[in-house]
């Protein structure tokens, strides 16, 4: 289950990038953040990277890789 709850949280992330209609955002920084709060995951940072990155293409949302873009 644990990797259930990583899911959940990029998808929840994702989603609240939407709704506050933040369509960028620092991809690296969240994804190091996700991979951290769910060590039991067993996600290294590169996974959690990949798959933010897909769900927020996804749903239009250009994830960047510098803070404060």
């Amino acid at each position: 289950m644990p990797a259930l709850s990583l899911a959940v949280e990029i998808a929840d992330t994702v989603a609240a990038a939407k709704e506050r209609r933040q369509f960028s955002f620092d991809l690296k920084s969240k994804a190091q953040e996700l991979a951290n709060a769910h060590p039991d995951a067993e996600a290294s940072v590169g996974d959690v990277t990949d798959i933010l990155q897909e769900e927020s293409l996804a749903a239009g949302i250009v994830p960047t890789s510098e803070p404060g873009v």
